[in-house]
């Protein structure tokens, strides 16, 4: 999770990306005209920091750094799971969701197709949780 969370964290230097206007409105403020190829580039990185920004955000979302087992609130109830996720400046947010919410991954699946699935040395397995207010 440590590596992920240092690159999500990086994003704040697309801000550089934006700060690059800075040169067509100093060049507009100073000459009073900017080139168009001025513009364009200036477009173009300012879109192109936006979409990265967007783009890590969105997975850093998805991203489970940690899945725990919680025992049941009060005697009796249910059990419970706890994500550990990244939010947008890179920050851990824990998301805890009843057991029955969790999906398997090979719900549904015979014996042997579930093993062969399972053996094929995935690193990462994705779960669909049910429910409201879930990640």
């Amino acid at each position: 999770m440590v590596p992920f969370r240092v690159l999500v964290r990086l994003k704040v230097f697309q801000l550089a990306g934006v700060a690059g206007l800075a040169i067509p409105i100093n060049s507009f403020l100073g000459e009073g005209e900017v080139t168009g190829v001025q513009v364009l580039l200036a477009g173009l990185l300012v879109v192109g920091s936006g979409v990265a920004s967007t783009t890590l955000w969105f997975f850093s979302q998805r991203y489970v750094g940690e899945l725990a087992a919680l025992p049941p609130a009060a005697p009796g109830g249910a059990e419970r799971l706890r994500f550990s996720v990244l939010d947008f400046w890179g920050n851990r947010q824990e998301h805890v969701v009843r057991a029955a919410d969790v999906i398997p991954p090979f719900e549904g699946l015979e014996r042997g197709a579930a093993k062969e699935l399972a053996g094929q040395g995935r690193p990462s397995m994705l779960l669909l949780l049910t429910g409201e207010g879930i990640l």
